[in-house]
């Protein structure tokens, strides 16, 4: 495992090198040093505000989410979701969603089997806003590259999908499983296999629980939305403080695309895919002038390391954790989650 972790790592720092150096190529350095010149920090100053704020909404959102297995402080759940959020910014190969059931394991004896579920279906709420964002961005007749039409239409078919996938989650939860059950084939080895389904039957039973409480899905689903519109608002302001300022609804579509490119593996701290991504989406998409889109994203890198590190540290001072202690004991529990999840399919 440790070796497998290892070589996942080298390549996905290898792929993030490579981007940062077609991105070096393709961007003029001198035009962006002198966009970054100009800047309003103090928009800047602001903009880092709004993206703190979207990461308590988010926090408030996990907590309604996680009511039925836990009651968990606040502030609690805000400092555990600060640490997993620097660990999956220094090793971006989704670690930092596992390191949250560790975490709520370590600090109040919440199984993992219980956990992880919760935070797949927060995540899930996360992908329903930025889709229906994406999909606005479409439907409203902004002017994309042609080369990347079809990339959007998928993305709209990707979202229609993801919500149905969802309504039949809460509503038709044992019909999705049986047809889960037989779409998945034996040949893959019922160790794997069982996993996968289990591993899929706690991600419903999320769901499921949402649906048996109909009265948390509108908060959540707001908050999921006001999170995004805040992030949103983080890239408008950005580029309103370097002098280029963009209409809301091209920060929106430019942001949620943006934010759905993350789902693709990336060097640690986002190194070069972040750059490259996000000049490709607001520089080549949505034709902004390439150094302004390239100076915004590398204040919004900056940004994200500054605030992660500070709050991310502090989080892990506060909360008297250590790291490898937890990653040293996460191969043994991540293996028990199947079979948990599968015992106890109505748990929480």
């Amino acid at each position: 495992m440790i070796n497998r972790r290892s070589g996942l790592l080298v390549a996905q720092t290898l792929l993030g090198l490579g981007l940062l150096g077609a991105w070096l190529w393709f961007v003029d350095l001198k035009a962006v040093g002198v966009v970054l010149s100009q800047a309003n920090w103090v928009l800047v100053v602001v903009a880092a505000g709004f993206g703190v704020t979207s990461t308590v909404i988010r926090v408030a959102r996990w907590r309604i989410i996680l009511l039925p297995v836990a009651r968990i402080p606040f502030l609690d759940l805000w400092l555990i979701s600060l640490a997993s959020s620097l660990i999956n910014f220094v090793l971006p190969i989704r670690s930092g969603e596992v390191a949250k059931g560790l975490f709520l394991k370590q600090r109040h004896n919440v199984s993992i089997a219980a956990s992880l579920p919760t935070v797949a279906v927060d995540r899930s709420f996360d992908m329903l806003a930025l889709l229906t964002i994406g999909a606005v961005g479409i439907l409203t007749g902004l002017r994309f590259q042609t080369s990347l039409t079809v990339v959007f239409v998928i993305g709209a078919g990707l979202f229609f999908g993801f919500v149905t996938f969802v309504i039949l989650a809460i509503f038709w939860h044992e019909r999705l499983m049986q047809v889960a059950k037989w779409a998945v084939p034996r040949f893959i080895g019922e160790n794997l296999r069982n996993r996968m389904l289990g591993i899929l039957s706690g991600i419903l039973v999320g769901f499921t629980t949402i649906g048996r409480q109909p009265r948390n899905l509108v908060p959540i689903t707001a908050m999921s939305y006001i999170a995004a519109l805040l992030d949103a608002g983080l890239f408008f302001l950005l580029f309103l403080s370097v002098g280029n300022p963009v209409s809301p609804i091209v920060a929106l579509t430019g942001y949620a695309i943006f934010a759905i490119t993350f789902l693709v593996p990336g060097g640690p701290g986002y190194i070069g895919s972040m750059e490259a991504f996000g000049s490709l989406v607001f520089g080549g998409a949505l034709g902004i002038p390439q150094a302004a889109a390239a100076s915004v994203v590398l204040i919004f890198h900056a940004l994200n390391a500054l605030i992660l590190g500070i709050f991310g540290g502090v989080a892990f001072w506060a909360l008297g954790i250590r790291p490898t202690l937890s990653f040293g004991s996460s191969e043994g529990d991540l293996d028990d989650i199947q079979p948990t999840i599968s015992a106890h399919p109505g748990s929480g």
